[in-house]
């Protein structure tokens, strides 16, 4: 679980919509692959004047912010950026695609704040979260890759290894 408030506008911007998100995933240790297989996504934009645009593009920003948490990674080579198109950018597909619910605050005597990304900020959280829970330990850096996963489960528990 996580939850941010979306800042518009140059430091130090003005607050617009809070999002929060709740996630359950599972996780392979031997592949090191994640699988997504619920979110619910909470949001708080003020007055809703199309609660269904809301929601669709809440579903937007979850697709999105999967994508980029679990598959989408820069690549680089000797000159820079070595990922210049976008075919070979990887997008999380409909198979696996979880579940996705959405809750409204029915806040229609407040100004309206907007939905567009704000529901994206709390996402990589939500997951890092969700893998400590799963895994018991501390994901810091996104994309959550299978090489990722793979990579911290090796490494020593916390309190065990050589300087434990």
């Amino acid at each position: 679980m996580a939850y941010a408030r979306y800042v518009h506008s140059k430091f130090p911007g003005f607050g617009a919509a809070w999002a929060a998100w709740v996630i359950d995933l599972s996780v392979d240790p031997a592949s090191g692959r994640i699988a997504i297989t619920r979110v619910v996504v909470g949001q708080d934009t003020g007055m809703i004047v199309n609660p269904d645009g809301v929601r669709h593009q809440l579903h937007g920003n979850v697709n999105q912010t999967l994508s980029r948490c679990l598959l989408e990674r820069v690549q680089f080579d000797a000159a820079g950026v070595a990922s210049r198109e976008w075919g070979g950018y990887p997008i999380i597909g409909f198979k696996d695609l979880p579940p996705i619910d959405v809750l409204l605050m029915p806040r229609q005597d407040e100004a309206p704040m907007g939905a567009g990304e704000s529901a994206s900020i709390p996402g990589p959280a939500a997951i890092a979260n969700a893998l400590f829970d799963a895994t018991g330990r501390r994901f810091h850096q996104a994309p959550f890759t299978p090489e990722a996963v793979r990579a911290v489960l090796a490494r020593p528990a916390p309190g065990q290894g050589p300087h434990a």
